[in-house]
């Protein structure tokens, strides 16, 4: 990501300079020179690395990270001088293209102009700029990554529990579930040190996860009660919710799983 985001700020005409593990002299050796500090290192790692450079930070400087959570690292860097603006890229470095890519940007402390700059050299790059605060991105991810990482993670548990063969499952699924269990594959193919951070570093994951594995509960008694009323009832609420996403999530599925019918 550091790769992918120097490359992008190059492309905007910035001078940039890359450093990787190094003693911290060698930080705040560089940081204190350049106008933009951007963090991007391992999730455990992040507040430690910001709160290395922070004190050499002045408030003409902006810091910055792409950290997958935001309120610890927006708040180790609030403890400089500089200006602070948190990002969450939601792509990974190995996208076959950055047009129209999520960007959520969480400005903590920045004139509009420092602000403006930065946000124009993304939307230069091609991508999606979403304002919000960090409380409110972390309770958001928490759901929009933490929960479905964690539905990945829990289903290749369970069949390891059960020693299902995943080969031998695959003759068997809708195309519904051969693009489930290529997410599901897909998800445990990458660092667990990545996945670690965003779980369990969010502090809005707990509850999070305690209203999932209570609505997992409540769904399966429903089931095993064999109400097809009660069923249909339940059923018909939670597709309300849902209801304004369906005329845009239906066409799109329908694509998606052709490709997967199509690929497979």
């Amino acid at each position: 990501m550091g790769a992918l985001f120097g490359q992008i700020f190059e492309d905007a005409g910035c001078t940039v300079e890359v450093i990787g593990r190094a003693p911290a002299s060698e930080y705040r050796g560089l940081a204190g020179r350049c106008s933009v500090v951007l963090v991007t290192v391992p999730i455990s790692a992040t507040e430690e690395v910001i709160r290395t450079v922070a004190p050499v930070l002045e408030k003409d400087q902006l810091i910055t990270d792409l950290t997958s959570i935001k309120e610890k690292p927006v708040a180790a860097m609030l403890e400089s001088g500089a200006q602070v603006i948190g990002l969450h890229p939601l792509f990974g470095p190995n996208i076959a293209t950055i047009e129209n890519q999520k960007l959520i940007m969480t400005p903590a402390r920045a004139d509009p102009e420092t602000r403006l700059w930065l946000q124009g050299i993304f939307e230069e790059a091609g991508m999606q700029i979403h304002l919000s605060t960090p409380g409110a991105h972390d309770r958001a991810v928490a759901v929009t990554q933490g929960i479905i990482h964690l539905q990945s993670i829990a289903m290749a548990q369970m069949l390891r529990n059960m020693n299902c063969n995943l080969e031998e499952l695959l003759p068997f699924a809708t195309p519904n579930a051969h693009a489930t269990f290529a997410f599901m594959a897909r998800t445990l193919s990458q660092d667990s040190n990545l996945y670690g951070g965003i779980l369990q570093g969010n502090p809005s994951v707990e509850e999070t996860i305690s209203a999932y594995l209570k609505a997992v509960k409540e769904v399966g008694e429903m089931i095993l009660q064999h109400d097809p009323e009660v069923f249909r009832e339940e059923f018909d609420k939670d597709a309300v919710l849902s209801a304004s996403f369906q005329k845009e999530a239906i066409p799109l599925t329908d694509r998606l799983l052709d490709l997967v019918v199509i690929e497979w």
